[in-house]
């Protein structure tokens, strides 16, 4: 296939695009007269097989004279765009829109706005549709040599923008899906072997899941079937047994990696030390290309075991506003028997959310999991907790209690991919959170964390919904994890039991996208990272697939204390001195500044 670039109108973010200040030193777009040729781009795409793609959104066909030309059909791609195993499948796309300037969307969507038609905006302008490893190093170190921006997609189904970028050259994971399994793999530096999962940067945890599952051995990984490994594992990455074995970068032995200069590098505990230990936690698309994990696998849990119960303020009366302090003592006692809960060998999640705002009361939902327990013992542990949440409440008003039948299941039909179950992409997304232990949980006061919580679950606008989830996937799996497992993972995880998100930033999916960014970054300044602060310290930490990389405090709620910092900024410096990997709240993001608007990324 010959390339050939498309017109500045296509290529336009959502205003004109003027060359960088003389004073400022920029990344590479279609506007410099330095950018790369058409028939360099050829040239490239010649060498790597043939793998070279133009970016061409989904949603061109939605368009009078489809500009991009795309193949797919309108209907299809409007009726799938809330869906995230669509997203990854199309080489360009990303679940949230919003971080790529709300560039080409179907009618409709949220987001959509006729006046932006379809541009590429902060699209990548060409992706590598890689099947092999030579074909990324040699596209890396073209791009790197050429100051062309670089970003890295595996599935695309991130919360902050890391998998695109305006003008860069992506590299599309997608069919890295390999897997073998090694039942005595070699531990480096040891004598000892470990049964582990090779598997390739492509593949999405339901496919994992699927492999391992032949061999009766099972993974820690993520709890969504599309989302891929790349991302969660170099973040630490939760999920089902993260309470059991600790985070799923803890079970990694060792990755392979390309770097923006084009080398192949392994690392392990033995070599490349520095590096295996920054991908361990640090967060995906800043160091390179990961394109092979060797992942430790565990044994399977016999069943799954489920149960819980709801709560919420008894039917207004007199007595009405005592109730509403009922269902906030109910949420205040359930958050402080989650060391417990969790020290007895379950996980779960816990929401809390309001209807129009704290005043309103608060209802919860408390999901329970246990692993090889009996429905008896679910029904026990159920009824003890509906007691103890009434004695917390019952000096204040009357509760409303409903309690869910445990049910039992195999644990593969627990983890069986259903990607089309979860309708969870949308224009936009905004999220904070915080690691929480029992100094946080259950050793302060109950008036200040009823405080604390009420604070979190205001909502922005007056009656309008609120939500926070708790996910118990900390405890003794993560705190029992030995030191030379722990990667560059948040120190806050090793003593965290729960971690604890919250959403409802007014984010205006139809306004400009970086002024929409900003307003909801602004709000979460003001009214949740300053309660995040006063509650956790600064010893607290934050998951930053889950968490706000506009924080004024990134630095510490996603690295922790200052010497991982540099330590990280040190490898960085190392294997990408020019910066070709830029990712919002990433290890050095803080000299770079890129504008939706623009698409300049640009040195501070």
């Amino acid at each position: 296939m010959r390339l050939q670039l498309y017109p500045a109108a296509l290529l336009a973010t959502a205003t004109t695009v003027l060359a960088a200040p003389s004073n400022r030193t920029c990344k590479l777009t279609p506007h410099d007269a330095s950018w790369p040729s058409v028939s360099e781009w050829n040239g490239l795409n010649a060498t790597i097989g043939g793998t070279l793609l133009q970016t061409t959104p989904a949603a061109s066909s939605c368009y009078t004279g489809n500009p991009f030309g795309a193949s797919t059909n309108c209907t299809d791609v409007t009726d799938h765009w809330s869906y995230a195993a669509y997203h990854a499948s199309w080489p360009e796309s990303i679940d949230y829109s919003i971080f790529t300037n709300h560039s080409c969307l179907p009618p409709g969507v949220d987001g959509y706005t006729k006046e932006r038609g379809c541009s590429i905006g902060a699209h990548p302008v060409y992706i590598v549709n890689a099947t092999s490893e030579k074909q990324i190093s040699t596209a890396m170190h073209w791009a790197n040599e050429r100051d062309v921006r670089i970003v890295i997609k595996g599935t695309g189904h991130d919360m902050s923008g890391r998998s695109t970028g305006a003008y860069a050259l992506s590299i599309w994971t997608h069919n890295l899906n390999h897997f073998a399994h090694d039942a005595r793999w070699p531990v480096p530096g040891t004598n000892k072997t470990i049964d582990v999962a090779i598997l390739g940067a492509g593949n999405t945890w339901g496919s994992a899941y699927t492999a391992v599952h032949a061999i009766n051995r099972t993974l820690v990984g993520g709890e969504d079937a599309t989302v891929g490994l790349g991302g969660l594992i170099q973040n630490g990455g939760h999920g089902l047994l993260s309470s059991t074995h600790g985070l799923a970068s803890d079970s990694l032995y060792q990755v392979t990696i390309i770097t923006p200069d084009g080398r192949r590098l392994v690392a392990n505990d033995v070599q490349n030390t520095d590096l295996f230990w920054a991908v361990r936690g640090a967060g995906g698309g800043q160091f390179g290309v990961v394109t092979e994990f060797v992942i430790a696998t565990h044994p399977v849990p016999e069943s799954v075991v489920t149960g819980g119960l709801t709560f919420s303020a008894a039917a207004a009366g007199t007595s009405s506003n005592a109730n509403v302090n009922a269902s906030w003592a109910a949420l205040v006692e359930t958050a402080r028997l989650i060391p417990d809960i969790m020290d007895a060998g379950l996980t779960g999640t816990i929401m809390a959310t309001t209807e129009s705002g704290p005043s309103d009361g608060v209802s919860g939902i408390i999901n329970l999991t246990g692993f090889n327990m009996t429905i008896a013992s679910m029904n026990a542990t159920v009824a003890e907790l509906s007691t103890r949440l009434r004695t917390a409440s019952g000096a204040h008003g009357d509760l409303t209690i409903a309690l869910q039948s445990p049910s039992s299941k195999p644990y593969w039909a627990s983890t069986k991919p259903a990607p089309l179950a979860s309708r969870s992409c949308g224009a936009g997304s905004m999220i904070s959170s915080r690691l929480l232990g029992r100094r946080e949980l259950l050793d302060i006061p109950p008036p200040k964390l009823t405080s604390y919580l009420e604070r979190i679950l205001t909502p922005a606008t007056q009656g309008s919904s609120s939500m926070a989830l708790f996910g118990l996937q900390g405890g003794r799996g993560t705190a029992s994890t030995p030191e030379e497992r722990r990667g560059s993972t948040h120190p806050a995880w090793r003593r965290a039991y729960a971690h604890l998100m919250t959403y409802g930033a007014p984010v205006n999916a139809t306004a400009d996208a970086e002024s929409a960014l900003r307003t909801g970054a602004d709000w979460y300044e003001e009214h949740i990272e300053s309660v995040w602060r006063e509650w956790t310290g600064a010893d607290g930490g934050s998951y930053a697939n889950e968490g706000n990389v506009f924080s004024g405090t990134w630095k510490r709620d996603f690295y922790g204390p200052a010497q991982n910092y540099e330590r990280l900024l040190g490898v960085k410096g190392e294997v990408d001195p020019l910066g070709s990997l830029f990712v919002w709240g990433g290890v050095g993001s803080d000299s770079w500044e890129y504008g939706l608007r623009d698409g300049l990324l640009c040195r501070v």
